[in-house]
């Protein structure tokens, strides 16, 4: 099971419309980036773990695996904010060019819980969302050019087409007795640079037999295009996404108008 394919579901989620998904991903986003108290943004994040447990079916394993893709940039950030900290601060220990300081730690672990409150979004979004789906919904309810809707849908297929090519790179390399096997990050950071150029490769290869399959069927020919399927919004959905628009609107007033609880410790 790859980490960013569709899954298929009938959870609360997977029924809602692929546009009102996207204002709820942006309002939650903005909520979440108002504030700078790392407590503020631990909140946010405990809250989409638990809207992907019980509103979206996701699998805790399912959305650890897919989340630990993103841990290293997280935890990246993290410790430059907290070791490269600038200004007056509270000294917690100096070992050599590292300073750590209480500010600086309070510092990275917002950023920290920041960067996964982001990629929680794109996860629920990407293993609830049909592609074809999204599509329809763009073009439809968002009247966007379906070529920019097939644009987007190429881009959730191929992200686990790219997924499962690596992989099978990767065994290819074990095979043949080449290439990073171990758990550091300095072999991560070898495999994944010798993984550049082949899926480089693939990926130009890709595109140009999507661009001709594309030309061959007169894609784009006409203006518009029909659709098989009626996209329809329901109650639910704009009650869901309203209440969250009505959070953000509510930080947005409280934390940046009045300029309340707003701290950065950069």
């Amino acid at each position: 099971m790859t980490r960013f394919t569709y899954l298929k579901g009938d959870s609360f989620f997977h029924r809602m419309d692929p546009v009102m998904k996207m204002i709820w991903n942006v309002a939650v986003l903005l909520a979440a980036v108002f504030n700078f108290d790392p407590r503020y943004s631990a909140v946010w994040f405990v809250y989409l773990l638990a809207t992907a447990m019980f509103l979206a079916n996701i699998p805790f394993r399912q959305f650890v695996k897919s989340l630990s893709a993103f841990l290293v940039f997280a935890f990246f950030i993290a410790f430059w904010k907290t070791v490269y900290y600038v200004g007056e601060a509270h000294e917690l220990l100096v070992w050599g060019p590292f300073r750590i300081t209480r500010e600086g730690m309070l510092e990275g672990v917002s950023v920290f819980f920041r960067v996964l409150v982001i990629c929680s979004l794109s996860i629920v979004f990407t293993l609830t969302t049909d592609p074809k789906r999204m599509v329809d919904s763009l073009t439809q309810l968002a009247h966007i050019p379906y070529r920019i809707g097939y644009v987007a849908y190429a881009m959730l297929r191929f992200i686990p087409l790219y997924e499962n090519e690596a992989q099978v790179i990767t065994n290819a390399h074990m095979i043949r007795g080449v290439g990073e096997t171990g758990q550091s990050l300095k072999s991560q950071f070898k495999l994944y640079s010798t993984l550049l150029v082949p899926l480089l490769v693939s990926g130009i290869r890709r595109a140009q037999a999507a661009a001709i399959a594309m030309d061959s069927r007169a894609f784009g020919a006409y203006d518009t295009r029909t659709s098989i399927e009626e996209v329809r919004v329901t109650r639910a959905d704009v009650a869901f996404v309203a209440v969250h628009v009505l959070v953000c609107i509510a930080a947005f007033w409280y934390f940046v108008w009045l300029g309340h609880g707003i701290r950065y410790y950069g």
